[in-house]
């Protein structure tokens, strides 16, 4: 939903919040070629909060929205969480990396539909949002900036943005550098010197959109663009390029079939876009709609529509493995309806065509998803039902990928290739055959996700596979 707040029954629901726990829908869920496990709760309920895996490897949960009972109001969270993939549990204390002990980082500001992404350096950059929750009003917009560090665990403010955004979008270029947009501007964050470029103006206003990175645009290298789709504003069933290099950004030829904000995006192997779902900002029903975007043609080419959701889907998730795209969770609603989801679909891109669609574990809406190297996925939190209506959940589950032909070897930041980064990762687990000793500078995580052959070590036959899988 663009806003949990235009549903009907608000105070019925803030009323009722004693009941934000769901329980599981089953003991353990399987789609084609993957299953989800449970993996206990987050430390706090909430839904429109942001996550991103730490360079050191736990993932990192920030903000969202809460309910409070007396008064019956919702509430900004500045609670920030972190989830160890080796136990499986959460915590509100983190490690940092200087070795100073546990400390309880939060944020300075607490915000909800805001952004979180991990940088190059490490640090954690968080944009925008809304603040100051109260009643049913998720707040209002904030242009303020904070960094963590993970080596010291400490949260600073940061330079603000131009304007104030929330339910915008954040995405990671190849550089390191960090293209903000919504409204009707958007940014370039260099981490180098934390500063932001001027505020270009977008030719579309547009607020809970979809972005996807596509990198070395038309196969020229360091070429990279992002591009905008739909989301509530002055065109919603636009696509809009972005041109960091140039700092310019074009309006595309092609269109959705329908406008839609709340849909979802991802970039495929091949260079085209997978798009899928969505809202109707004028009425609110949700739609089945898929595509495939080719960005340098510029052809739109519609595909089946997500099966068995005649009514649509929106607040969904995204993610692709190797060929594969998989669709999480989310809401569907027709004629003022709310119904949450616990829905999963997998698209095969590479034939284009659905090959299954089962369900999770546990409802979620408006929540976060994390890739955990390339076969393993958190997915945290979000609206469950209660009376009708919806509220925060400290639910959480795992999905892992059980088909090896999709679990791309060597791709351990799971973003659909073996590169550089990549290595990165893989360079510091190598030791020598059936050593015992983990590296000092290898994350357990990539240490596990790098030993292909599963003998407990890094050697020389798993590098024979990771430089099989290489591709630049």
């Amino acid at each position: 939903m663009l806003f949990a707040f235009r549903k009907s029954g608000w105070i019925r629901r803030l009323l009722a919040v004693a009941a934000i726990w769901a329980f599981p829908m089953n003991a353990a869920c399987q789609v084609d070629g993957g299953a989800f496990t449970g993996t206990g709760s987050d430390v706090v309920a909430r839904y429109f909060h942001a996550g991103g895996r730490l360079l050191s490897g736990p993932v990192m949960i920030s903000g969202g929205l809460n309910l409070s009972i007396i008064p019956p109001t919702l509430i900004s969270r500045s609670d920030i969480s972190f989830f160890d993939p080796d136990s499986q549990t959460f915590s509100s204390l983190y490690e940092p990396l200087d070795g100073r002990g546990p400390v309880v980082v939060l944020l300075n500001t607490a915000r909800s539909s805001h952004t979180q992404t991990t940088l190059h350096d490490g640090r954690v950059l968080i944009t925008g949002g809304d603040i100051n929750a109260m009643g049913t009003s998720p707040g209002v917009s904030f242009d303020g900036v904070e960094i963590f560090d993970p080596w010291t665990g400490d949260m600073s403010v940061g330079p603000s943005m131009a304007a104030a955004r929330s339910m915008h979008t954040a995405t990671l270029l190849p550089d390191g550098r960090v293209v903000v947009a919504g409204g009707s501007s958007w940014q370039i964050f260099a981490p180098t010197d934390d500063t932001w470029s001027s505020n270009f103006p977008l030719n579309a206003s547009r607020k809970a959109h979809a972005a996807v990175l596509l990198a070395d645009f038309d196969g020229t290298v360091g070429d990279d663009r992002v591009l905008l789709i739909g989301g509530s504003g002055s065109a919603p069933a636009s696509l809009e390029l972005l041109n960091p290099s140039l700092e310019t950004s074009q309006l595309m030829s092609s269109t959705l079939a329908v406008g839609v904000d709340d849909l979802a995006a991802i970039a495929l192997a091949d260079g085209r876009v997978f798009i899928a779902g969505g809202q109707r900002p004028s009425t609110g029903n949700t739609v089945a709609n898929a595509y495939l975007y080719d960005p340098v043609a510029d052809m739109m080419t519609p595909v089946a529509d997500v099966p068995n959701r005649a009514g649509g889907i929106a607040d969904h998730q995204i993610v692709r493995f190797a060929d594969r795209v998989a669709i999480f969770g989310g809401e569907q609603e027709q004629g003022g309806v709310d119904t949450v989801l616990n829905y999963v679909a997998i698209f095969d891109a590479s034939a284009e065509v659905w090959l299954d669609d089962g369900m999770m574990i546990h409802l979620h809406d408006d929540f976060v998803t994390v890739p955990l190297g390339a076969c393993e996925l958190l997915i945290v939190g979000g609206g469950i039902p209660f009376l009708g209506q919806e509220f925060p959940s400290a639910n959480t589950e795992l999905f892992t990928l059980s088909d090896s032909e999709q679990c791309l070897l060597g791709d351990l930041d799971n973003d659909g290739d073996v590169d550089g980064d990549d290595y990165q990762r893989f360079a510091p687990c190598l030791t020598g055959p059936e050593s015992t000793v983990q590296p000092l500078d290898c994350v357990h995580l990539d240490l596990k996700t790098s030993d292909f052959d599963l003998d407990g070590d890094v050697d020389l036959v798993d590098f024979g596979v990771f430089v099989e899988g290489y591709g630049g």
